[in-house]
């Protein structure tokens, strides 16, 4: 007969858990942080027949709270300095006006919604330190 309560096998081990602590994480579109850019890039729609054209860049500057513009295409300037000189519109079912005087940060954060008329559009913003 064979003896069925002994057994060759090793005894399970048991590991240590390893729990990894989570870094925070710091949202930089809450509030603007010091020393980092906010870029968004004004562009005209042209596709599905050609690519679309890069017109701008605007950015925002967190250490300065200064907004300025670098023109790529001059023949579009006037009318983009027109549309930063201004004021944002976003659509939708109440629409929002933002004022770039009295809040620039929430401004360059609405720029991707907001109405820009003439084929215009604005990418996504995009984050960069001051220093590169």
């Amino acid at each position: 007969m064979v003896d069925k309560t002994k057994t060759t096998r090793k005894p399970k081990t048991t590991r240590k858990k390893v729990v990894a602590t989570k870094a925070e994480k710091v949202d930089v579109y809450a509030s603007p942080v010091t020393g980092l850019v906010y870029e968004t890039t004004i562009l005209l729609k042209h596709e599905p027949i050609a690519k679309d054209q890069e017109l701008a860049k605007v950015s925002f500057h967190g250490s300065t709270g200064q907004v300025s513009l670098h023109p790529i295409e001059s023949k579009y300037e006037a009318q983009i300095e027109g549309l930063i000189e201004g004021d944002m519109f976003i659509e939708g079912p109440p629409i929002i006006l933002v004022s770039k005087a009295e809040t620039p940060f929430e401004w360059i954060k609405s720029f991707p919604k907001a109405t820009l008329g003439r084929k215009m559009y604005a990418s996504e913003l995009v984050t960069y330190y001051e220093n590169q």
